[in-house]
């Protein structure tokens, strides 16, 4: 479609062909629409477009006016085979392409319980009851590991900043909007040209994950408590650039 010369590209799928569409047109001055056939559809719901009208969808794509986004980019470096070998594989193998490429993110990248709940989210299921097939996936990932990283951000006054972190998830975001009325950060917005992230904890087993859902859940989704006064602990960072190392492959 770039090649031939096209104006304006439609991507009509999920929010992985989103966002593979959305990395080929990055660096173009073609426009992109979006109508949002897929699971959780992240990307038109954190764009502001009507899910479920398909009429104003398609209205929209033909007729809208085009704005800028952000598109972030992310790399990982694979540890050596033997560290490897110690990660869990997930039900079905490993998505393709795997560790070492690089990838576009469009709404959110995820280290930990996350990604342990988009790998072992089941088509089928998800083809049956729609996105609550990762309400299922999440049930079975909440006793993932506390994972212990450094993390290195280039802040928005072009500041370094390096901190030691535990989490069960960290999260890297360009939009904060998640099916059921989950809210995970406010602040994340698609054209702002910053990255935010959210490292997530809990302690104390099931407790934990309660506080945590009582944060995140409405009417306080959003509203996070202090981490050091809660079991379910949320630390939020806003940057340009970030690099993770974590103790231990995941």
């Amino acid at each position: 479609a770039v090649a031939s010369g096209a104006r304006l590209v439609v991507a009509a799928g999920g929010d992985g062909t989103v966002r593979a569409v959305a990395a080929a047109l990055a660096g173009t001055d073609i426009e992109m629409g979006v109508l949002p056939l897929g699971t959780a559809n992240l990307a038109a719901r954190n764009l502001g477009l009507p899910v479920r009208d398909l009429d104003a969808l398609i209205h929209a794509a033909a007729h809208g006016e085009a704005r800028p986004a952000d598109l972030a980019w992310v790399s990982s470096g694979a540890p050596d085979p033997e560290a490897l070998a110690a990660v869990r594989t997930p039900p079905g193998g490993w998505a393709r392409p795997t560790l070492g490429a690089e990838h576009a993110c469009i709404i959110v990248t995820g280290i930990g319980f996350d990604a342990g709940l988009v790998a072992s989210t089941r088509p089928r299921l998800k083809a049956r009851i729609k996105w609550g097939a990762y309400a299922v996936a999440a049930m079975e990932n909440l006793w993932s590991p506390r994972l212990g990283m450094s993390l290195d951000l280039i802040g928005t006054d072009g500041e370094r900043t390096t901190e030691l972190l535990t989490a069960r998830t960290l999260l890297l975001a360009n939009g904060g909007r998640l099916p059921g009325g989950i809210t995970l950060m406010r602040s994340a917005t698609m054209d702002d040209g910053v990255m935010d992230l959210a490292a997530i904890d809990t302690v104390a087993g099931l407790a934990g994950w309660t506080s945590l859902a009582r944060q995140v859940l409405p009417p306080f989704a959003a509203t996070y408590s202090r981490p050091e006064r809660s079991l379910g602990r949320v630390r939020l960072r806003r940057g340009v650039e970030a690099r993770v190392r974590l103790d231990t492959p995941a």
